[in-house]
């Protein structure tokens, strides 16, 4: 027989009422949950540094959106200027580790999708992406949040919305990150710029200077010359020959120094590279010497000739020699080493020219970069990130190349090829071959 308080219960559905009210109050509490987590994530999305790296941004967002959302890798994607450069981060040994790919694509969101798509699927084919457009307050796609399954599915309603609201969310912070960057490198490039009007201004004062030294350096050697010829026995002629030979070196520096300050069009003529080195060593083997630093010179026997111009190489070989200085500061027994050297290639013959240091070398990413203007692994006072690229524009000019290798905190070694001149004729009309295959 049934109680009573069972038949009621039976009759009137109190118990099964109490059951599912329960089962639904469980459930909105975790759903109330979720969406808490969902916000706090959110809000630390929004709290990205500006001044972060992108790699260092794709990390983060991928530890913050795992705590809300199911995937194996995630990318970010920055499409800026034709260039779509897309950061991958990938778990592994407890943390978030981020790998660049870039390259050139046309500038047009829906093609953009794909291509991002086909660039990730190059590392991971096994994964499927979904991927969510960041868009500016313009409603120009200037990115992609990319998520990366092993398995695909389908994006529910919900899932497809808190995506959206993510992006909406990112897109701002990474469209900030964007603008900060423009703004800098505006900064950067107008110090730079002070700094390169600066060092011309310099450059003028010092041909200034060396024509105001011509005059009494000229009395100096003059004098000296004609007190030699008449104390060609006396004890003090070795002093006057010292002092003598002391002002042709004084001349002949400052000769160099003017001709390589003149903002004229160079001719070009038929040079030795050695020749090139010693001139360069005269003007600045001093500042060499002071550092400390031991320079090994490795010269070519017999001499290579390019036909060139000969002050503009000069201009290369100080800007090496001088990056290759301030490279070694700082290091145990600094040493350069210049060498010259015949290189034969598909192309032709090439006079090389090498420029090894013993410093803190160039890292491998901005390697690639060192020869862009404006680029320089230098603080901002000591350098303009000009050198390299000037000189490989004059490098370019004579029909030579210049490039660089490096291992961080081992050695740097730029070396310079310009077109061998063989079988020349000298100035007595004989004729030099330099072919030594």
């Amino acid at each position: 027989m049934h109680t009573k308080q069972e038949i009621l219960e039976k009759l009137t559905g109190i118990q099964s009422s109490r059951k599912s009210y329960y089962s639904e109050l469980v459930y909105l509490i975790e759903e109330m949950k979720k969406k808490n987590k969902q916000l706090a994530v959110i809000n630390q999305l929004t709290q990205i540094q500006i001044n972060a790296t992108w790699q260092q941004t794709t990390s983060y967002i991928a530890a913050q959106l795992s705590q809300i959302l199911v995937f194996e890798h995630f990318a970010l994607t920055i499409v800026k200027g034709g260039t779509l450069s897309s950061y991958l981060a990938k778990w592994n040994d407890g943390d978030w580790q981020c790998h660049t790919m870039t390259q050139t694509v046309p500038v047009e969101a829906p093609v953009l999708t794909g291509q991002v798509h086909l660039t990730l699927a190059e590392v991971l084919p096994e994964h499927h992406a979904t991927s969510v457009p960041l868009r500016s307050q313009l409603n120009q796609t200037f990115g992609f949040l990319t998520l990366l399954r092993q398995t695909k599915q389908l994006v529910d309603r919900d899932e497809a919305e808190l995506i959206q609201l993510v992006a909406s969310h990112v897109g701002v912070v990474v469209e900030n990150s964007l603008l900060f960057q423009d703004v800098n490198e505006k900064i950067k490039i107008e110090a730079q710029l002070i700094q390169s009007a600066k060092m011309a201004a310099i450059g003028e004062m010092a041909a200034g200077i060396a024509h105001e030294l011509n005059s009494p350096l000229t009395a100096i050697l003059g004098n000296s010359q004609l007190l030699m010829r008449e104390m060609t026995d006396a004890p003090e002629a070795p002093l006057m020959k010292d002092i003598y030979q002391c002002g042709v070196r004084c001349k002949k520096i400052i000769q160099n120094l003017l001709t390589f300050s003149r903002q004229e069009e160079y001719l070009f003529s038929t040079t030795s590279i050695d020749v090139v080195v010693e001139d360069v060593l005269g003007l600045i083997g001093y500042q060499l010497s002071v550092s400390g630093l031991t320079i090994t010179r490795e010269m070519s026997e017999p001499p290579l000739l390019f036909h060139g111009s000969r002050h503009q190489i000069e201009q290369i070989v100080i800007n090496l020699l001088l990056n290759a200085r301030d490279a070694v500061v700082g290091r145990e027994s600094p040493h350069i080493v210049i060498r010259s050297f015949l290189v034969q290639e598909e192309d032709g013959s090439y006079v090389g020219l090498s420029v090894y240091d013993n410093g803190t070398g160039i890292c491998a990413e901005q390697l690639s970069q060192i020869f862009q203007p404006f680029f320089s692994t230098k603080e901002r006072t000591k350098g303009t990130g000009l050198g390299l690229s000037v000189s490989l524009g004059i490098a370019e000019a004579h029909g030579g190349k210049l490039f660089a290798e490096s291992v961080e905190g081992e050695y740097s070694k730029f070396t310079m090829l310009l077109p061998l001149l063989a079988d020349e004729e000298d100035n007595d009309g004989e004729k030099t071959d330099f072919d030594r295959g």
